[in-house]
């Protein structure tokens, strides 16, 4: 018998799916600039690896969300999924360095269709005053298969050598797509706006205008740009090059960010909802910037590792509140439209991250780019404060009068 569709089964619909697919993500996290550096390239060009993913979500982020309102957000997710899969078997067995960067592009593109498809369809579920807690649900099934994730990638490259992390994240994107295909469902409330009013001048005006959507979009475009610059690129180069660590203590490194940003997701879901979105923002952007300049100080395992814990404890809030925020700012506009725009804005630091700091740690040394992190995170933190409108706080609602 079918399981009835309720709104608590949608949402389990998503998360699990999601599991697998980070769990992959996570598996090639720690060997992915290591792997691209076999291919005997400069750091440039390693960086170039990280971000060709980034440029394929930068170039599909804003057709799948205005296509999302007409045709749906369970095709895409379903092909994106397809892709995603298909895509890291081939990247284990790319023959050049040009043609691992073309899978990771396609790549890109599909998950960009998986990604805003999702975020879209958790706007049409959510309402305004859940949607830190549920949220920061959804960020724990993500997060338990990120931090497995380092640590499995890392004993299997040095088991069977780089390219076996590939493999078993297209096993894991294989059940994604066996659980998307069965589970996901478009949502009874989804009501599909005309396409042609998408593309207005007014209501594209009218989005990008919205002090609050601005500053979410500003928000997660840094959280990216630290993501991909400095935990995707950096950390393992730093690690291996500067601080002579394997591939299997890499992984862990970047497991413990994991771990603790997994810990407190959680109490941060819920500060989101009661204390609101912008404190935790600023908060959490503040504690990054602090772990990213922390990192050109570490000198052994020990010390890389507390900075790791400390820069999981930062990107927590830096990923969910920017988020709820743009939900909330933009609840009667097109969500397809909103999402894909939000995407956007965090796949350009999801590009510019690795091959701004790759190119700084060419010029200056692999201790500059935490230097250069921290300075645009305190930036961000200015104009957030300064700019940005709290869209939701029940202490604030629940004051008298």
């Amino acid at each position: 018998m079918e399981l009835e569709r309720t709104r608590r089964a949608d949402i389990l619909s998503i998360y699990v799916p999601s599991f697998f697919i980070f769990l992959g993500m996570g598996v090639v996290s720690p060997i992915l600039a290591l792997y691209a550096e076999s291919f005997q390239v400069s750091y440039t060009l390693v960086s170039l690896a990280i971000s060709m993913y980034a440029i394929g979500r930068f170039v599909a982020d804003l057709p799948v969300g205005i296509f999302a309102e007409r045709f749906g957000r369970r095709p895409f997710m379903i092909f994106g999924t397809a892709l995603i899969t298909l895509t890291s078997f081939l990247n284990a067995m790319a023959g050049s360095f040009w043609e691992f960067l073309l899978y990771r592009f396609i790549q890109g593109a599909g998950s960009s269709m998986w990604m805003t498809s999702r975020t879209t369809l958790l706007a049409d579920i959510l309402k305004p005053e859940e949607r830190g807690r549920v949220m920061s649900y959804f960020q724990s099934f993500m997060l338990i298969g990120s931090a497995a994730g380092p640590t499995i990638g890392g004993i299997a490259a040095e088991l069977w050598g780089l390219n076996a992390p590939f493999y078993l994240y297209s096993l894991s994107g294989l059940v994604s797509l066996i659980l998307t295909w069965f589970w996901i469902h478009e949502p009874k409330t989804h009501m599909r706006r005309d396409s042609d009013s998408h593309l207005s001048l007014e209501v594209w005006g009218r989005i990008i205008k919205n002090r609050s959507f601005s500053m979410a979009c500003l928000a997660t475009f840094t959280s990216f740009f630290l993501m991909t610059g400095i935990r995707g690129t950096i950390i393992p180069l730093f690690s291996s090059d500067v601080l002579k660590l394997n591939a299997a203590e890499i992984g862990t490194v970047i497991s413990y960010a994991t771990i603790m940003n997994l810990i407190m997701t959680i109490p941060i879901g819920h500060g989101i909802d009661f204390y609101g979105r912008k404190p935790i923002i600023i908060l959490s952007l503040i504690a990054s910037a602090i772990a990213s300049i922390g990192f050109s100080f570490t000198f052994n395992y020990l010390t890389i590792s507390i900075m790791a814990l400390l820069l999981g404890v930062g990107t927590s809030g830096a990923q969910q509140a920017p988020l709820a925020m743009a939900t909330d700012a933009t609840i009667n506009e097109p969500h397809g439209l909103c999402m894909g725009l939000y995407r956007f804005f965090g796949d350009i630091g999801f590009v510019l991250g690795p091959i701004m700091l790759g190119a700084v740690a060419d010029l200056y040394g692999l201790r500059a780019p935490f230097y250069v992190m921290g300075a645009l995170i305190i930036l961000n933190v200015f104009l957030i404060t300064l700019l940005a409108e709290e869209t939701y706080s029940a202490k604030r609602n629940r004051r008298p009068g």
